[in-house]
């Protein structure tokens, strides 16, 4: 594949996206659409979904589908912000408990799942059950609102919040590019009986893919723990939700990862779709922006999905139907 073919393939989406969103909103007076004051708004926006797209898609490439992220994000948040804020404000300490409670929650899930032999869903939806109710039992059951606080939520806005953002992503794709525990994740979650007959350790990688979650899920508490209230978790499952609502990255990023790799292709598919959420919101009110926005994403992605299967098929036919028509 030539290189104007992989840029192409790369750019169309997020490109196409912006240009639509641009005539959308120019088109309903919102002329503030495309400019360098809505990419600092967008940004950190974009650095969440990423992250949270990676910490998912680190598990689902590596063959789990692990519902126990979003409270582990939750719980951390809770745990790292309370504890930063009564303690001095301090910067350092909340980089740290967000990284180390992150990682050992994680460590935690690992250990369950490796020595209770019980399907990784059951597992993550059992602890994502228990962590929820720490939530509301941890301080009171208060949660945490940081929104105020300009000292702590530094690295929740621009310039700074692309060094978590851009950490995030260098640890992703090191960890499948030049690590041997990440081309053998990959070999476990393909043939999972071949990988352990050739001597790769299931229960290490494992563990190993599970400290690598652990910190982009850390990376990922520090750059939304500023953007709103984080309450404890009073509906069952409802971090699930919260989480998996940044899943469909990881589902472009397989689309487009012919063209560009995994990683940029899953950092394309967000700007897409904060692209989209942002445009929508701008046009519309608030709560009707949110429900087209859930709308059109589910047709965007369905479309996307029809397009990446039979696409080529229908290129194929519409070309025959028009060659017909010229002879």
């Amino acid at each position: 594949m030539n290189m104007i073919k992989r840029i192409s393939g790369t750019l169309i989406l997020p490109v196409g996206m912006f240009l639509f969103m641009l005539v959308l909103c120019r088109a309903n007076g919102k002329n503030y659409f495309g400019t360098w004051k809505m990419w600092q708004t967008l940004i950190p926006n974009i650095g969440v979904s990423v992250t949270c797209a990676l910490g998912i898609g680190l598990q689902y490439r590596a063959g789990r589908f692990d519902f126990s992220g979003g409270a582990i994000m939750l719980l951390t948040s809770i745990i790292a912000g309370n504890l930063a804020r009564d303690l001095g404000n301090s910067v350092p300490l909340l980089w740290v408990l967000c990284l180390g409670v992150s990682v050992a929650l994680s460590l935690l899930v690992a250990l369950l799942y490796v020595y209770g032999r019980v399907p990784i869903v059951i597992i993550t939806i059992g602890m994502a059950l228990f962590l929820e109710a720490l939530t509301c039992l941890l301080f009171k059951g208060a949660g945490v609102s940081l929104v105020s606080n300009l000292k702590l939520t530094v690295f929740c806005r621009y310039p700074y919040v692309i060094v978590p953002f851009v950490l995030a992503v260098v640890i992703y794709a090191f960890y499948y590019a030049k690590t041997t525990a990440g081309r053998q994740s990959e070999l476990l979650a393909n043939n999972q009986k071949s990988a352990v007959h050739i001597g790769i350790s299931e229960k290490k990688n494992v563990f190993i893919t599970y400290v690598v979650s652990g910190l982009i899920f850390g990376l990922a508490t520090l750059l939304s723990i500023g953007t709103g209230i984080k309450g404890a978790s009073y509906t069952a499952l409802s971090t699930a939700g919260q989480l998996f609502s940044n899943i469909l990255p990881v589902f472009i990023g397989l689309m487009l990862a012919p063209f560009c790799g995994q990683t940029i292709g899953l950092l394309m598919g967000s700007i897409t779709l904060c692209l989209l959420s942002y445009g929508l919101s701008a046009v519309f009110s608030f709560e009707m922006g949110s429900a087209i926005t859930t709308i059109c994403t589910g047709t965007f992605i369905l479309l996307l999905n029809v397009f990446y299967v039979h696409g080529m098929n229908l290129i194929r036919g519409f070309a025959g139907i028009f060659r017909k028509k010229a002879l």
